[in-house]
């Protein structure tokens, strides 16, 4: 997966989160892995703390949008965490 891929999902991954009212502070793209994981840590633009319940919502979207925007072309592993 090349750098300009990674841009365009990070883009289109800060785009869903806002909708959801969360902020994405890091995205890592393990692409030496069989097959690639995605990490997203999420954070709440409040500063209140990210429960498990906003990491399983910020799922769905997220996966959604990556599997509509047809910018990737392999299986991957989507992983959502939180800063803490």
């Amino acid at each position: 997966m090349d750098k300009e891929c990674q841009k365009k999902i990070k883009t289109l991954l800060d785009k869903v989160a806002e909708e959801v009212n969360l902020q994405i502070c890091n995205l890592n793209f393990l692409t030496n892995q069989n097959p690639i994981t995605i990490q997203i840590i999420i954070k709440k633009p409040n500063k209140k703390d990210v429960t498990i319940d906003d990491c399983a919502n910020f799922n769905i979207p997220a996966s959604d949008a990556i599997e509509n925007s047809n910018l990737l072309n392999c299986s991957y592993v989507l992983e959502i965490s939180s800063q803490g």
